[in-house]
């Protein structure tokens, strides 16, 4: 009896590390690609400081020419450049009603299909980028392309979202596997 339940501890103890170092990867440092030319940059609402400056270096490289606020603004800096546009490029901003990232993700493939978007560019922070580029690639017509900030968060934030995004995205990949 002992011994059974010491195997599962240890094996508990060897599992913990080797899912932190895989939760690396994927949600600590993700893989991101950033195209030449899109259509357009798309800003995902959620943001805690890092989403803003990445969507603002592709605006200008002259990576697209429209910029889109997706769901709840998050910045005042947002709602000027809604109202106002950014040196003049377009900005739009859309607020699926209820705002959540799969939402979000059929609201920027609406306006695509409207636009006759072929490319976009997703902005979103490291944790949430491997789910958000599922959801947008499952309902977006065209390619969608990742571009991640880093978010400057307590350790234990890190830890509670990264657990968060390991349960929403294995439950993308068997549960619902739709846009």
């Amino acid at each position: 009896m002992k011994s059974g339940r010491r195997r599962r501890q240890l094996v508990l103890v060897l599992a913990l590390p080797g899912l932190a170092l895989l939760s690396l990867v994927p949600f600590v440092w993700p893989p991101t690609e950033v195209p030449p030319q899109a259509d357009a940059i798309v800003v995902l609402s959620g943001d805690h400081g890092e989403r803003l400056p990445v969507a603002m270096r592709l605006l200008e490289r002259g990576v697209a020419p429209t910029l889109v606020f997706v769901g709840t603004l998050d910045r005042a800096e947002e709602e000027v450049m809604c109202r106002d546009g950014w040196r003049g490029r377009e900005v739009l901003c859309v607020r699926p009603d209820p705002d959540s990232t799969r939402d979000e993700a059929r609201a920027t493939a609406r306006l695509g299909r409207e636009r006759q978007w072929g490319s976009v560019v997703i902005v979103t922070s490291s944790h949430h980028t491997v789910r958000s580029a599922l959801l947008f690639r499952r309902c977006v017509d065209g390619e969608v392309f990742t571009a991640a900030g880093r978010a400057n968060l307590p350790f234990s934030t890190m830890v509670r979202l990264t657990l968060r995004e390991w349960m929403a995205t294995a439950y993308l990949l068997t549960l619902e596997r739709g846009c």
